[in-house]
């Protein structure tokens, strides 16, 4: 493996030293900080709701999360120790009656006893994921009905345009569809570098 291929892995599966530094590089940017505040003002969020987030590194959007509740369930599912001890710490400063339950695990295999949500959101994981139609098929069966799902991207690689942003939102589009998923729109935020795109999408009623 190349240096530029195992750096790009730590931000894919952060672990040790090196996890650390990239946890602290995607917590430090600013255009991550809007994009997971963002999605999460995109997705409403009341008091009560029970809210999942899919990959969520250092904690930035957990963190918008839960800013917003006063009751409700706050969950997030990461497949990396070193993130999950990041968030953590992140979290812990913030005063809440919610007490955030941070597990470690895949989006491509979700624990069955992680419960329903209201709303569930990813940021910048939907493109390590192999197969996103089973991942976003599965997760119907954790969303209420009427419930939420917003998978918001932003194009890190070089040579990324804003058409490379719109090309991500029409994949992501026809997946949520193939997955049985109805009501979608398309947000995007304009940033210095590219557009982030928010695909957004509710689980049939019944």
């Amino acid at each position: 493996m190349t240096i530029k291929a195992h750096l790009y892995d730590q931000f894919r599966e952060p672990r040790g030293p090196l996890g650390v530094l990239a946890g602290r590089v995607m917590s430090k940017r600013s255009s991550n900080q809007e994009r997971s505040a963002w999605t999460v003002d995109l997705l409403d969020v009341q008091p009560d709701d029970r809210i999942l987030e899919l990959g969520y590194g250092p904690g930035l959007g957990l963190e918008a999360a839960l800013g917003r509740l006063t009751t409700g369930r706050l969950v997030g599912l990461d497949h990396s120790t070193t993130m999950r001890n990041m968030a953590a710490r992140r979290l812990r400063s913030a005063r809440s009656s919610v007490q955030p339950d941070l597990r470690v695990g895949s989006a491509e295999t979700l624990p069955h006893d992680l419960g329903t949500f209201d709303k569930v959101f990813s940021c910048n994981v939907w493109l390590f994921w192999t197969d996103p139609v089973t991942v976003l098929g599965q997760l119907r069966c954790h969303l209420a009905p009427g419930g939420t799902v917003a998978v918001t991207h932003l194009p890190r690689h070089a040579g990324a345009t804003r058409e490379t942003t719109i090309r991500a939102a029409d994949t992501i589009t026809a997946q949520l569809v193939d997955a049985g998923y109805s009501g979608l729109r398309q947000e995007l935020l304009e940033l210095d570098s590219v557009p982030a795109v928010c695909v957004l999408a509710t689980s049939p009623s019944g």
